[in-house]
């Protein structure tokens, strides 16, 4: 999967508003991953679509002024629905103030007339050499191809080549470096420039995007929270309430993502996260991980199979490193254990 999440722009009135869809194929692979038992489009995929609906409306409004344009803030976005293969997602983003290099917009996306993912994005506009002065000489490769990129959205054009990145998985985290049962975890995440997210992203300054580090840190609260309660509940992302992103993630960083959980109840967790690039604070996410319970009967009882789960959880060398409050390695979940007995047993 390449990281463009518009398939056409219907309508857009520059510095007022856009109107976008989004088709969900069957075909995307990272449906395979998110989730096996029920594949439906991430939610921080939906926030995705937003801020990319917005960051065409805004290169229109300026003209492409500028060669950056970036997610800057995420507020109160909530996921209130699912986006199943087959389906479109129709996004809308208004400007609602414009403070010098930032344009703080309204967006939402909606599924059969109904809204599934909405919320408040502020996007920057900047030149790459007031920041990154040893890439300057890229603006005009960059510009050159992002306006390429827009011609082929505005008409509707797949992307070229068509069907290119069908191969991307869905693991935002390469591997744990600290877990403590109920209280906090931290793992670690290598940006490469083989990631095909990161292809024809920003063409000429690939960068990692701000959509997949909230995912990143979601992955590492979410096990966390869920470990706690044994993975006996269904977990999804449920809400953004704020998400802060002081610079890019760029090729050849190591972002290191650490999660607190600071509550856990029947409804859900709630986790603070942030991402750090060496000492360098890069990124500040407040989520909401809501447990599905006994809602949406068209969920299927879990979402990963629990002899799946416990093998990346394994992967990524979470007992390896991970110890209960008091010190203790950690045990395995039942509910896991049990899955890999019936998975053994059946051979499948």
């Amino acid at each position: 999967m390449r990281c463009r999440l518009i398939d056409r722009i219907t309508q857009l009135e520059p510095g007022q508003r856009i109107e976008a869809v989004k088709h969900l194929a069957a075909t995307e692979r990272y449906l395979e991953d998110h989730f096996p038992n029920f594949p439906i489009m991430p939610g921080v995929l939906m926030l995705e679509a937003m801020y990319q609906a917005a960051y065409w409306l805004v290169r229109k409004t300026e003209d492409f002024a500028h060669s950056m344009v970036v997610l800057k803030e995420a507020r109160n976005v909530k996921f209130s629905g699912f986006l199943e293969p087959g389906q479109d997602l129709v996004i809308t983003a208004e400007v609602k103030k414009q403070d010098g290099p930032c344009t703080t917009l309204m967006a939402r996306g909606d599924v059969n007339g109904q809204t599934v993912v909405s919320g408040r994005l502020i996007v920057e506009a900047f030149e790459i050499a007031d920041r990154y002065p040893l890439r300057a000489a890229s603006r005009d490769y960059l510009l050159r191809k992002v306006r390429q990129q827009f011609e082929r959205i505005a008409a509707g054009l797949p992307e070229d080549p068509p069907g290119a990145g069908l191969a991307m998985r869905w693991m935002w985290i390469d591997r744990f470096v600290e877990f403590v049962r109920g209280e906090r975890s931290a793992a670690l995440k290598n940006v490469s420039l083989t990631e095909e997210p990161l292809s024809d992203y920003l063409p000429g300054f690939p960068i990692l995007p701000a959509s997949l580090i909230v995912e990143g840190l979601a992955w590492t609260g979410g096990i966390l929270a869920n470990d706690h309660r044994g993975f006996r509940e269904r977990t999804v992302l449920a809400k953004v309430n704020r998400a802060v992103f002081h610079r890019p993630a760029l090729p050849g960083d190591q972002l290191r993502y650490t999660a607190v959980l600071e509550g856990i109840e029947a409804e859900g967790a709630f986790i603070r996260g942030t991402s750090h690039v060496g000492d360098e604070l890069q990124a500040e996410v407040d989520l909401f991980l809501a447990h599905l319970g006994d809602r949406f009967n068209e969920v299927a009882e879990d979402l990963i199979d629990p002899a799946d789960m416990l093998a990346t959880l394994r992967l990524f060398g979470l007992y390896d490193i991970g110890r209960t409050a008091t010190g203790e390695p950690l045990d395995v979940a039942e509910k896991l254990l049990d899955g890999e007995r019936r998975a053994q047993a059946t051979g499948k």
